[in-house]
């Protein structure tokens, strides 16, 4: 049955509850049965993407799987059976949308990022509908670096005046008289922690305590407020501006939740009660809670007899993970709450083994793997690899996003949870203190109490879906519903058919519709007397709204780009330039291109100069390290020359070993990294000098990271068409809005005759023509322009789907003031349609002629990894073999014996290899292993 485990884990911590709630705690009972009840009807599903690298440039592909599952014990998910995953712009626009089909939970894609986007911080969401019922659904939402790598944080141009500054007494409140833990958190407006430091002073200007935070804005001191003050922090930030924040004001009744969570086998928790409340309330009684998850794991009740009550809990009763615990009153109202991080060590053991000890460029590497639970018990299960060079890619493991860190810690926490993974590598006790500061500053995503013991239902508004379904209604032309009437669905190329009746209402629904996301289907609708005269409306998908990112903004690069900020050299030089000044011929003076000026030359104030890249490209030099030896051995490390700047030369000092300063396609990189480039990958190099320094900062730009933006586009001038009378525009879908376009075609100027809409718009749009395919192509770039009918993206080859006599206008988007609004996904343009009745959630035709051909949005098909083999002479050995994702496999099977195997071949370059594997075994244990190897 499909919730039967639900049923069987809602009776065991229903038991579990009463083995600890006394005979007369009938609060206790009632609330762990509300629990398990919400549990069965309620229950979570979460989902976690394994990609293939943290980070990516304009061109590459993002390869993913993706692990959907339930419950607290995290088994593989069987209540969706469809997930849906997008990849969204650093404006909050969906780029690509693609649906997956899951089996026993998991499934796997992919995204190409067109070398059309602009640089910066994209996001990938999945989700399945199911999960949109929580009140605060824990999509997977993960950013990720495009272009400006996530490890750009040296040089960062700051601006930040006063940060965002909360305080957080634990348990929830400030008690007078009752010493309290008191947790701050600064952000700044990018949405990242900030370190500050301060003092607490009371009303009367006495200091009564000081803080600084301690790791990524966050930091903890202790107060004990008194009666009749109140206080404020005086603050100061980053860069020394000082301000002010009032703190939380402290009551007379109530109660302070201390927990102690710093030892192995047991969490401490302390319930402190106030002098008044302690007086009033003396032997009543109250009751604590432990739950994780919804599933209640403690329960206890106590008498107010003395001020305080502790109690010593075995984290044994708990799983791994996030669990809170509630203070309730006598009359079950919630007054104390408090999360801690439960740590069991209870993950699977991965162990890789590499037969070979020496590594070398094109080898056969074989790796097997053994995998085993906690009880050292063989472990069978699904599984991903990922193989990257990470020499080139660079990785930040504290920034990664994990099965591990996702599952256990931010899929619970509300908000942006900065370097997720730093709490679970080489863990620490400082690293348990910061988790645990984490634990008091980050809102839990849970249910409300009050909520749940009014003994509401949660309304399910989106149901689990188990297969794509299509649906819609039939109407006759004077929009009455048709009741039992036969409803047809074709996908002829997929071979494709199933067919159904009309309700009452005349609405109709295909279920298990498994067709492809490229699929074009026909729907047919005929009356009880096989009449044709028949409206046919589908509806439109219902899919979760993108909701733009609050305190984000993108951060200043290291190198100017798309999203950094510079001065204005035109602004620069009209206030250089005296108002009387002759005005001469203009003169086009044809040289040297001059590197741009950013913040890291200090906007042209520090000494730069270019490296000769035909010296670097005329002579064949192993890497770029050894090619920038010979012909700049100031970029040496151990160089002792010297180096003239205005005139006057500069003694040199031995550079540290491994110390100089590199930035490679805009992130600060190892200076390692220089000998894993080789020098035809490189598009420039420059070196930066900063003053009174002969250590000059060398700026790496490939030429995939280039890219277009070497090119020099002729002027093209663009026309445009204006009509002398203007139609209505109202049912417009066009962003920037209606009529606003290059050009505006009406429906009622088309040719009805024409076979394909394509054909009735050849040579009637400027600048636009299709392929055989239907695609309409921009000719100024030649790429494929975006199709969008009524709101909704479609295929481009999916234009001829549309009946000519259903459309009623088509803007033509084509220059940049119009399509920047769409963001870079549709920098070549698109076709903004409106049919003659394109409105609401539903696609029809003009005419009710009982047919319509409908671009459905089917199940993405996901490519294959290519990986090539060089066992063989004829292998081409004169194409270099450059990938930065050496290996991709999604579907690594571990059998009932705990073993598997695979193997790849390394590509031409060199550095450190890193071999990634995660998963999940039947019972919900996850696991993780990163294994590094050097080829040379």
């Amino acid at each position: 049955m499909k919730y039967l485990r639900y049923l069987i884990l809602a009776c065991f911590a229903f038991s579990f509850a009463q083995l600890h709630a006394q005979t007369d705690s009938s609060f206790l009972s009632k609330t762990a049965s509300l629990l398990n009840k919400q549990l069965i009807s309620n229950p979570t599903e979460k989902v976690y993407l394994h990609l293939d690298r943290p980070s990516y440039s304009l061109g590459d592909t993002i390869w993913f799987k993706a692990y959907t599952v339930s419950g607290v014990d995290h088994k593989p998910s069987d209540i969706s059976g469809v997930l849906h995953v997008e990849l969204i712009s650093p404006i909050d626009s969906v780029l690509k949308r693609i649906n997956l089909q899951l089996d026993a939970g998991v499934t796997w894609g992919d995204f190409t990022i067109a070398s059309s986007y602009a640089p910066g911080t994209y996001r990938i969401r999945a989700y399945t509908n199911w999960m949109r019922n929580k009140p605060y659904p824990a999509f997977y939402d993960q950013k990720i670096r495009v272009g400006k790598l996530a490890l750009l944080t040296e040089g960062a141009n700051k601006n930040i005046i006063n940060p965002d500054v909360q305080f957080f007494p634990e348990g929830g409140q400030l008690i007078n008289g009752l010493r309290s833990k008191v947790a701050i958190k600064a952000v700044n407006k990018n949405g990242s922690g900030e370190d500050v430091s301060g003092t607490i002073t009371d009303n009367e200007g006495n200091e009564v305590a000081a803080f600084n935070t301690q790791h990524l804005g966050m930091g903890i001191f202790a107060l004990t407020p008194q009666t009749g003050k109140t206080y404020k922090a005086k603050i100061k930030d980053s860069q020394g501006h000082a301000f002010e924040v009032d703190l939380p004001k402290a009551q007379s009744d109530g109660f302070v939740l201390t927990v102690n969570n710093r030892l192995a086998d047991s969490i401490n928790i302390k319930v402190n009660s106030a002098p008044a409340t302690f007086s009033a309330k003396q032997h009543s009684r109250y009751y604590l809670i432990g739950e994780a998850n919804g599933q209640v794991y403690y329960t206890t009740f106590f008498n107010l007899d003395e001020p305080a009550y502790i109690m010593r809990i075995n984290k044994h009763r708990f799983p791994s993970g996030i669990c809170r615990f509630t203070l309730f009153s006598q009359n079950g109202e919630p007054l104390n709450e408090r999360i801690a991080f439960i740590s069991k060590n209870d993950t699977l053991k991965l162990n890789i083994d590499l037969p070979d000890q020496k590594f070398t460029t094109r080898q056969k590497i074989a790796v097997n793997v053994l995998a085993t639970d906690n009880g050292n018990n063989p472990a069978s299960g699904s599984f991903s690899v990922a193989v990257i060079n990470e020499s080139r890619v660079g990785v930040n493991e504290d920034e990664e996003s994990t099965i591990i860190n996702n599952l256990l810690l931010t899929s619970e926490l509300k908000g942006n949870i900065e370097k997720p993974n730093y709490y679970f590598t080489n863990v620490t006790d400082q690293k348990r203190d910061d988790l645990d500061m984490l634990m008091l500053t980050q809102g839990y995503r849970s249910f409300e109490w009050k909520q749940l013991l009014s003994d509401k239902p949660l309304l399910t508004t989106y149901p689990a879906e188990q297969a794509l379904q299509l649906e819609g209604s039939i109407k006759t032309p004077g929009g009455k519903p048709l009741p039992m009437g036969k409803v047809s669905l074709f996908a002829s190329r997929e071979n494709f058919y199933r067919d159904t009746i009309s309700d009452i209402n005349g609405n109709f629904k295909f279920t298990n519709v498994e067709v492809s996301d490229t699929a074009k289907i026909v729907v047919q609708a005929r009356k009880q007397n096989n009449g044709k005269n028949v409206s046919i409306f589908v509806k439109q998908p219902d899919l979760a709204k993108v909701e733009r990112r609050t305190n984000y903004t993108e951060p200043d690069a290291v190198l100017a780009g798309t999203f950094g900020k510079q001065p204005n050299d035109t602004n620069l030089a009209q206030a250089a330039t005296p108002t009387d000044s002759l005005k001469i011929k203009e003169v086009i003076i044809k040289g040297k291109k001059k590197a741009k000026d950013d913040n890291l030359d200090n906007y042209g104030t520090y000494e730069q100069r270019l490296v000769d890249m035909k010296r670097v490209h005329n002579k064949v030099y192993l890497s770029l390290e050894e090619a920038l030896r010979e012909i700049e051995p100031v970029t040496k490390v151990g160089y002792f020359g010297s180096r003239v700047s205005n005139g006057n030369a500069i003694n040199s000092v031995v550079l540290p070993e491994n110390q100089g300063k590199v930035v490679v396609d805009g992130a600060w990189r190892d200076r390692n990294t220089l000998s894993v480039f080789y020098p035809q990958e490189i598009e420039s190099v420059r070196l930066i000098f900063q003053p009174n320094s002969n250590k000059p900062i060398i700026v790496v730009t490939t030429r995939r990271y280039a890219g277009t933006d070497t090119t020099t586009l002729k002027q093209v001038n663009i026309r445009s068409t204006r009509l002398n009378k203007k139609p209505d525009m109202s049912q417009s879908s066009n962003l920037n809005g209606a009529g606003n376009a290059d050009q505006v075609i009406m429906g009622d100027k088309l040719l009805k005759s024409c076979a394909r809409l394509s054909d009735c718009l050849l040579g009637k749009i400027f600048g636009v023509s299709f392929d055989a395919d239907g695609n309409p192509i921009n000719d100024r770039s030649r790429k494929k322009m975006s199709v969008i009918i009524n709101g909704n993206i479609i295929p481009g080859d999916a234009l001829n789907s549309v009946n000519v006599n259903d459309v009623y206008s088509i803007e033509v988007l084509r220059g940049q003031s119009y399509t920047l609004i769409y963001g870079s996904g549709m920098s070549a343009g698109a076709l903004v349609i409106t049919t003659n009745h394109g409105v609401g959630n539903f696609v029809t035709s003009e005419s009710p002629s009982g047919l319509i051909s409908y671009p459905f949005k089917g199940y993405y098909k996901a490519r294959v990894f290519y990986s090539p083999k060089y066992s063989t002479p004829k292998t081409n050995n004169e194409t270099p073999d450059l990938r930065s994702t050496i290996y991709w496999n999604p579907n690594i099977i571990i059998d009932e014996k705990g073993k598997t195997s695979f193997d790849y071949f390394n590509a031409d370059t060199k550095g450190t290899y890193r071999i990634v594997i995660e998963g999940i075994d039947g019972f919900g244990n996850l696991g993780r292993q990163v294994y590094r190897y050097k080829v040379e």
